[in-house]
């Protein structure tokens, strides 16, 4: 018995084997072959006895059924994988207009203004539509096209919400990147922009390098080694053929090494450019590390916000509204050019401000609109946004407080 069941699996393993390496492009299905093929002979050795082995190996028996377990699970576990990768391709396409033969019928029929059945014409266009796209109408061709309008409908829904919540997460992510700075305050608001700029040029920095040295490496052919490749012909066909072969090579290296030379200086331009560029950006970093030691010794009031709000001035003030009714705050900010601190220290306004958002008198949500990193000057440009609180086409007002607001030297 068990040689057959070995006999078998070893078949089935074989056949396998030859499919997988025939189709060329299935390794997992030579791999499970060979799985199968090492099985069998373990349960058909195994599982008869022998004169070393009077009782057979149960050990080897065990280890072949146990390999013909693990294919048997690869493949369901390769089904369900199958099948969910189809069930997402399927689904992607019932997201597409056009994906299907019906939806193709139905567009046609609009775009061919073919959708007014009273008409003869109307009605005999359609039906070459459909047959055009081998669509069968055993209810009529008003039928057929009805089923297209329901399903357009619900393709057309689906591609819409798809599309806003790739909106949203546009929005999401703007709306982050613009608070990142925002419950921040005095000087570990600067002091923290600064140094992420700084990380964002070393960072830059190091790219440019790597790019540079990609540049001079790109098309450099490695030289052969003359002295080894020497040695196997002389010992395959005597020392002349190894003195030939090294010439051969040397010859070949010089001319490789004159045509490394030739693309490394025509790369040289763009290697010196981009090592420049890093320096630069390095040195920036540099000088920035510097100013946020000196920013340290700067002074700062004690300033009420709410008093701080009064020297500051608003004006072209926009409330835009996204199709998913995020809210997006515009304005130029200006800051009172005489404002100083301490009677006579010229000074900045740093900080953030909250934009309410209104329809009429009902408050709809806020916005933060984090200053610049050196704080108010004149005519800043200013944006917050608030996810989810607004509805398309309506027009909406935005009034100024203060979240947290300070003033320090310029």
């Amino acid at each position: 018995m068990m040689t057959y069941i070995g006999m078998g699996a070893l078949l089935v393993g074989c056949f396998m084997l030859v499919v997988g390496w025939q189709s060329g492009v299935k390794g997992k299905l030579m791999g499970q072959g060979a799985i199968l093929i090492v099985a069998g002979a373990c349960i058909g050795i195994g599982g008869n006895p022998a004169r070393d082995m009077p009782n057979g190996s149960p050990g080897m028996v065990a280890l072949g059924f146990l390999g013909i377990a693990a294919v048997i699970l690869m493949f369901v576990l390769d089904n369900k994988k199958n099948a969910a990768t189809k069930k997402e391709a399927a689904q992607k396409q019932a997201e597409v207009i056009g994906a299907t033969m019906l939806d193709r019928f139905f567009v046609e029929c609009v775009l061919s203004e073919a959708d007014d059945f009273s008409k003869p014409k109307n009605k005999q266009r359609a039906q070459l539509l459909a047959d055009k796209y081998n669509l069968k109408y055993p209810n009529g061709i008003e039928e057929l096209y009805k089923q297209g309008l329901n399903g357009h409908k619900v393709v057309s829904q689906r591609f819409v919400l798809n599309r806003l919540e790739e909106k949203r997460a546009e929005e999401r992510k703007e709306f982050e990147r613009l608070n990142k700075y925002s419950d921040l305050t005095g000087k570990a608001k600067r002091i923290a922009m600064l140094t992420d700029r700084a990380a964002e040029l070393r960072k830059e920095a190091k790219s440019q390098d790597q790019y540079a040295e990609m540049l001079m490496r790109s098309g450099q052919q490695k030289e052969r080694d003359w002295a080894t490749w020497g040695g196997i012909a002389d010992g395959i066909a005597g020392f002349g053929a190894g003195v030939s072969t090294a010439v051969d090579i040397q010859m070949q290296n010089i001319q490789i090494r004159a045509e490394n030379e030739k693309r490394r200086q025509a790369a040289l331009p763009g290697y010196m450019f981009m090592t420049n560029s890093a320096q630069g950006n390095r040195r920036n970093a540099d000088e920035i590390m510097k100013e946020i030691e000196s920013f340290k010794l700067k002074l700062v009031s004690d300033e009420p916000a709410a008093e701080l709000m009064k020297k500051i001035s608003f004006s072209n003030t926009d409330v835009l509204v996204s199709e998913t009714g995020a809210a997006m705050v515009c304005t130029s900010a200006t800051l009172d050019p005489k404002f100083k601190i301490f009677d006579d220290v010229p000074a900045v306004v740093d900080g953030t401000i909250i934009a309410k958002i209104y329809d009429g008198d009902q408050l709809c949500g806020t916005a933060q609109l984090v200053l610049p990193m050196y704080g108010l000057g004149q005519d800043i440009p200013l944006n917050g946004i608030c996810i989810d609180c607004c509805k398309p086409g309506k027009n909406y007002t935005a009034k100024f407080t203060a979240k947290n607001l300070w003033a320090m030297e310029k």
